[in-house]
């Protein structure tokens, strides 16, 4: 393995080659251009990244473009297959701190030596020695082109007056723009027949060796190659062959010629073009540069400031303006206009008071969405009893007996962090996440400790709920942070017997509001996340959430660890795509891996009613309910329908009870009358002697009326943990070991009242026990 500095010299070499810029626009249009259809069946392992091509354009534009002709086709394939060879050893390179490390540690077991995986063992092996800049330049992009656009307004809403006179900077202009250059680009590719070289050229291989191999020698096999190459861009060519042969031979040079000026002509955008725009000028100004001269000089790699990420447009001449990446235009859009105003020191102070409150109103709007106005707070601060100020939480959300505290920073990653900077790095998590845990820690204690008070930014004081027993912390920055998740799982300081956190871009946000959005959907899918930290591990977010809608984020038997592939991602891009792009229409259901797979109408329908009982606890309930597989909840709804339709043929009361001990149980009493009392009566016995003899610490009991359309006319919920009593072993064995399950057991013999004792023996009126959720 060659060390990073060695594979660089070598790419800066290569696109430095006679007819390079050719072999590159091959690349870009091959990895960047797809089948929506198909998106999520793409082996992105086998193409360039986003990152990657950016770094290849850097290290092309420190010098004029050279738009000499290739000496041959078959020196454009070649030079492209040595760009990918390259990369991939520029992407072992990066790891071999940490193979280094892993040999050690394998020699270390061999030789018997057994150390505690620590958190300062962890930090050594994962962050040590230029250990995240792998993870960090490897990540995913993060963020859609699309949501860049989006949120461009609402970033800079407080910083219009600035932009506007320092660089004749409007967002929706921009917006308009960059939509523009995206449209003219699109119409030139459909020139292509795309085809997806990457995935079935392999295939394509095999075939026609296993096909021609009698026919053909070697040598008429590369041609062939070649030629297939070349066939999807035959509309390129001026003069199309006509036997869909396309090789030196058959086609002549100046055919050649036209071909690669087409080719180039496909990432090419005029100046004419946008004339008609408001603030063409000056944004070609803001985002354009001349390569040569000095130019992305100082630029080396991974973690050095690149010209194309700040000015993704190149000027060739006058007119033309070719824009390689068009995702780095929105990129630049979105990013650039914070480090304008940070070369501005009069304008900082205003800058991070701005970035704050856009952070917190971007996550609040999001939130407010899924949990309502009335359970959903900004700004909240936290006073003691003394009235002094402790902390505050930039968003709460109260759902039932859980609450979200949520934490906002608007801390970029520095470059010498993303180079290897130790140092650095640290400096930038401690200000993006480990402050805002911090934060949300206090805040945790605080809410649990139903000692503080909660007041919102008017000073209205905030009555939350003593029945409140469990708050999650969750960190949103409003950057693209690469790493995010890896980085705070690995790094973060806390206790052992600290919660996790879940830290997420606002971007993350927004794609789990988009699919979650249901409170309790969404509320379970973050306490999923924070439980099982330590169990499943993927790159980003994306990724746990495609695996949850999939398969949900749940313990697998006889696996002690899971790592989600990042294919899990892919199939977030073919559902969510499509639709914010305004290609839902030309894109077919049938290839969606998860279009309605999250959906089952008659479990909904069961949880609806839990819900509309509005108890503390009815969250409880729903996440016992969603903890279940699918195949559990489709039996149980299912015999609740049956046992219903029973009843309406035979006049006779049914019961079913399911549990998984120790954690949770549920029956259901179909009864044969209407009468609600005698059905609270035998629901309440009947569910607290299966709780006791199923030892559950947890048991919902639901119950429908004879004539009742509803699967619930009433429900009973214990969570108390389950203990020996002498009372409750007479009553299930008296009212499961007999035969007369249509006889009225109760421990006095007599109705229960919402005033009486408890007949559970907690010595509480049965309203503020075992009967508080009884709608």
């Amino acid at each position: 393995m060659r060390n990073t500095d060695l594979v660089i010299k070598d790419i800066k070499e290569l696109v430095n080659t006679r007819g390079y810029i050719y072999a590159f626009c091959l690349i870009l249009f091959e990895d960047f251009h797809v089948n929506l259809e198909t998106i999520h069946e793409i082996d992105y392992r086998s193409r360039l990244s986003v990152k990657e091509a950016t770094l290849i354009l850097g290290f092309i534009v420190q010098n004029a473009i050279d738009f000499s002709m290739p000496d041959s086709p078959e020196s454009v394939i070649g030079l492209k297959e040595k760009t990918y060879s390259l990369m991939k050893e520029l992407h072992v390179s990066y790891s071999i701190p940490q193979i280094e490390k892993i040999n050690k540690k394998i020699q270390q077991v061999k030789n018997g030596v057994f150390t505690e995986d620590s958190y300062s063992e962890r930090f050594d092996f994962f962050v040590n020695d230029g250990g995240m800049v792998e993870p960090m330049f490897y990540a995913g992009d993060g963020v859609y082109d699309f949501q860049y656009l989006e949120y461009l307004e609402a970033k800079y809403k407080y910083d219009k007056e600035w932009l506007l006179e320092k660089k004749d900077f409007e967002a929706q202009n921009a917006i308009n723009i960059v939509s523009e250059i995206k449209k003219i680009l699109h119409e030139k590719s459909r020139r292509v027949n795309l085809v997806g070289l990457r995935e079935v050229a392999p295939q394509m291989e095999k075939e026609a060796r296993k096909k021609l191999k009698k026919k053909y020698k070697e040598e008429d096999f590369k041609k062939f190659l070649i030629s297939a190459e070349f066939y999807q861009y035959v509309k390129l060519f001026p003069s199309p062959p006509g036997d869909k042969s396309i090789n030196k031979e058959t086609v002549h040079s100046e055919n050649w010629n036209c071909f690669y000026q087409n080719l180039f002509d496909l990432f090419v955008v005029r100046k004419s073009q946008l004339k008609n725009y408001a603030q063409a000028d000056s944004f070609i100004e803001n985002f354009s540069f001349i390569p040569g001269g000095n130019i992305n000089k100082d630029y080396k790699g991974a973690g050095c400031f690149n010209i194309v990420n700040s000015k993704p447009i190149v000027r060739i001449d006058e007119d033309r303006l070719f824009v390689p990446i068009n995702y780095l235009v929105a990129e630049a859009v979105y990013e650039s206009p914070f480090y304008w105003m940070c070369e501005d020191k009069d304008y900082s102070d205003s800058l991070a008071e701005h970035r704050g409150v856009v952070g917190e109103e971007m996550a609040y709007q999001f939130l407010f969405k899924i949990f309502g106005e009335k359970n959903t707070f900004k700004s909240v601060i936290i006073t003691t009893q003394k009235g002094q100020r402790d902390t505050d939480i930039d968003v709460l959300c109260i759902l039932g007996s859980k609450a979200l505290c949520v934490q906002v920073k608007s801390k970029k990653l520095t470059l010498s962090a993303k180079r290897g900077d130790t140092n650095q790095l640290v400096k930038d998590f401690k200000g993006s996440v480990q402050d805002a845990y911090n934060q949300g820690l206090i805040s945790r204690n605080k809410i649990l400790g139903n000692k503080a008070k909660f007041f919102d930014k008017k000073g209205r004081e905030i009555a939350l709920s003593e029945d409140i027993t469990d708050v999650y912390i969750m960190g949103i920055t409003t950057e693209n942070y690469p790493a995010l998740t890896h980085q705070a799982y690995i790094m973060l300081k806390k206790e052992e017997t600290a919660p996790f956190p879940i830290f997420l871009s606002i971007f993350d946000l927004e794609l789990l509001t988009y699919y979650l959005n249901d409170p309790y959907d969404f509320l379970y899918y973050v306490r999923q996340r924070i439980t099982l930290m330590d169990y499943f591990r993927a790159d980003e977010e994306m990724v746990y959430l495609g695996y949850h809608l999939k398969n949900k984020l749940w313990r697998l038997e006889n696996a002690d660890f899971v790592g989600i592939d990042t294919d899990y991602g892919a199939i977030i891009d073919r559902n969510y795509y499509p639709l914010k792009t305004g290609y839902d229409q030309l894109v077919s259901d049938s290839g969606d891996p998860i279009k309605n797979l999250w959906k089952d109408e008659y479990f909904d329908k069961l949880c609806s009613e839990i819900k509309r009982l509005k108890a503390s606890q009815v969250t409880d309930i729903i996440f016992h309910l969603l903890d279940w597989s699918g195949d559990s909840r489709n039996n149980l709804v299912t015999n609740i329908i049956n046992l219903k339709k029973q009843t309406t043929l035979d006049r006779k009361m049914h019961t079913i009870s399911t549990s998984t001990p120790p954690d949770f149980g549920i029956s259901y009493i179909s009864l044969d009358t209407d009468d609600r009392s005698e059905l609270r009566n035998r629901l309440l016995n009947y569910s607290m002697a299966r709780k006791y003899r199923s030892k559950c610490n947890a048991w919902l009991g639901i119950g429908s009326l004879f004539d009742s359309h509803h699967m619930i006319d009433y429900l009973v919920y214990n969570d108390e943990s389950w203990k020996y009593d002498t009372d409750l072993e007479t009553l299930a064995s008296q009212l499961l070991d007999s035969n007369k399950d249509r006889k009225i057991l109760s421990f006095d013999k007599r109705k229960i009242g919402r005033n009486d004792t408890c007949p559970c023996g907690s010595g509480l009126k049965f309203k503020k026990c075992c009967g508080k959720n009884i709608n």
